[in-house]
Formats: structure tokens, C-alpha cells, sequence
């Protein structure tokens, strides 16, 4: 069993982004944008820049990356486990509802 790093990078996120391939059985550190470091155990193989789950994600929960819902699980998301396009669903967003030019603020 080899050591792993992964970066969570917002407090709020539900993954974080693998920095190197991981093997499944893995202890993964994780280290926080604040600086702070824990563990998750790998429980599938991960690819290089991939997610890993940081909690039970249950069918239909968001995921939650760089503080901002990326998509929908399509399927349960073991902690540890791989989180890609194979259990994330993208969701479309109404980006020009989120744009302030031209509003008032």
C-alpha cells in the first residue's frame, strides 16, 4: 500500500482531486485548501487529476467541487471511490440567471 496525496479544494466540496494515480486499498492524504490534512482509503483505482469521494454520496446527491455543484450522482459513491462521468451526471446550469452586469447589485 502506497501513499497518495489528493487536494481538497473548497471546505464545502464532497470529492477532491487526485495528484497522482491511486490503487485501490490506498490511504489517500488529503489536504485542504486550509492547510489541514486527513485520510480517505482508496477503494478503487483513480486515475492522475480524477475525484475521489471524501463521504458516502448517496444516487442523486450533488457533488460539490471547487464550492459549486457540478453535477448529480447517477449511482451511490462509496467514500474513497473513484467519482466521474460514470456515476456524476452533469446538470445544466442557467448561467446567464448567475451574471451581474447589468443588474442592479
Amino acid at each position: 500500500m502506497s501513499t497518495a496525496r489528493a487536494l481538497h479544494l473548497h471546505p464545502d466540496d464532497n470529492v477532491a482531486v487526485c495528484t497522482v494515480a491511486v490503487a485501490a486499498g490506498d490511504c489517500v492524504e488529503i489536504i485542504g485548501s486550509d492547510g489541514t490534512r486527513s485520510e480517505v482509503v482508496a477503494t478503487t483505482a483513480n486515475t492522475y487529476c480524477n475525484k475521489i469521494a471524501l463521504v458516502d454520496i448517496a444516487e442523486g446527491e450533488p457533488i460539490l467541487k471547487y464550492g459549486e455543484m457540478i453535477g448529480l450522482a447517477s449511482a451511490a459513491i462509496p467514500k474513497g471511490a473513484l467519482a466521474n462521468d460514470a456515476n456524476i451526471a452533469s446538470q445544466p446550469r442557467a448561467y446567464a440567471d448567475e451574471y451581474i452586469l447589468g443588474r442592479e447589485a
